[in-house]
């Protein structure tokens, strides 16, 4: 027997209106009671119109706003390719995806973004948000209007996100840790390079590899951590101070951008002998591992952190179908110089 919106009402108890508004995602019921109708369709095994919703959605395409948080940073450009992806399987369902590349990354620069997008009526939003608190009260303003937001490779707390793509931040933190310590087993100094502080998930990556450090090895002691490296320029020269004044420095943790440009100090340095870790599989980490000067890269899925965002949106406004958990971490690889090419 065929579960109609009639039949889910009189289960829950409400009417055939607000059922509707559940199932098409309109605002205008509580959540408690939207929570209640969508368990009970479920329950009753509802299987939404999903041509029906293309058919509407044609006419009136679904709007999805993605901000890519650098276009200078190349880990950005395989988030791209999954955004595009996830868009080339979606459109023909009337899936309109409308991406907004920041120029900067600065506080005003995410809020024009955002705001761009919004004028464009979007119904849900894709991003790597900045900790900051005026991009908090956008977003926030954003949900009261029944826009939907996930965030991706970075999140930010006390926002009604559906839910967060990305890698464990903080255990890719304390991964990093456990290989420094390995690689250093008679103990040394340690220095950490690392981004932006507006990133919640280059601070994430801090906390978890000084956590281990403290817990696991205290052999090793963390003598610098350099902040705000914004570009290669800045971490090469930042990398060619730190070694001059520490010439005795055994390891370099890098939590994000700057990499070739601290590959290109410990070159014209000769401190070969200096360990690094860092992240991601960009083209210039990918040499410098073939070269051995790094280590260990971490790599985090970026791909899937551009491609699962549109996806999970597709099926709560098609399929109705929320988020499978709040946070969806990505895999977490270790990368060496015999399997960086796979």
């Amino acid at each position: 027997m065929r579960v109609t919106i009639k039949s889910i009402a009189e289960a829950a108890k409400v009417s055939r209106g607000t059922v509707d508004k559940v199932l098409n995602n309109r605002p205008g019921v509580s959540e408690p009671v939207r929570e209640k109708v969508r368990k009970i369709a479920q329950d009753l095994g509802y299987q939404p119109n999903i041509a029906g919703k293309a058919l509407a959605y044609q006419k009136n395409p679904l709007k999805i706003g993605v901000i890519i948080l650098s276009k200078e940073d190349p880990f950005f450009n395989e988030v791209y390719e999954g955004i595009q992806k996830a868009y080339q399987e979606l459109k023909d369902f009337g899936v309109l995806v409308e991406i907004s590349f920041m120029n900067s990354v600065d506080t005003d620069e995410q809020i024009r973004c955002i705001n761009e997008l919004k004028e464009k009526n979007i119904a849900a939003l894709a991003l790597s948000p900045l900790d900051e608190e005026s991009v908090k009260e956008e977003l926030i303003k954003l949900t009261e209007e029944n826009i939907k937001i996930i965030t991706f490779n970075t999140d930010l707390e006390d926002i009604e996100r559906m839910c967060f793509v990305g890698q464990n931040l903080i255990k890719s933190g304390r991964v990093a840790g456990e290989l420094i310590g390995k690689l250093l087993v008679s103990g040394g100094d340690a220095a950490i390079i690392t981004g932006i502080s507006k990133i919640k998930a280059l601070k994430e990556r801090v906390i978890g590899f000084e956590e281990i450090i403290k817990e696991e090895y205290s052999h090793i002691k963390v003598i610098k951590i350099i902040e705000n490296i914004k570009d290669n320029q800045s971490s090469y020269k930042n990398t060619i101070d730190l070694i001059k004044k520490y010439p005795h420095i055994k390891a370099i943790y890098i939590t994000g951008i700057g990499v070739d440009g601290v590959g290109r100090a410990i070159k014209e340095l000769n401190r070969r002998d200096i360990k690094i870790v860092c992240f991601d599989r960009i083209t210039e980490t990918v040499m410098l591992i073939k070269e051995k000067i790094i280590d260990f890269t971490i790599t985090q899925e970026p791909f899937m952190q551009g491609y699962l965002p549109i996806k999970i949106l597709f099926d709560y406004f098609f399929k109705n179908q929320q988020p499978v958990s709040k946070t969806i971490y990505t895999k977490l690889e270790i990368k060496t110089k015999e399997n960086i090419d796979h």
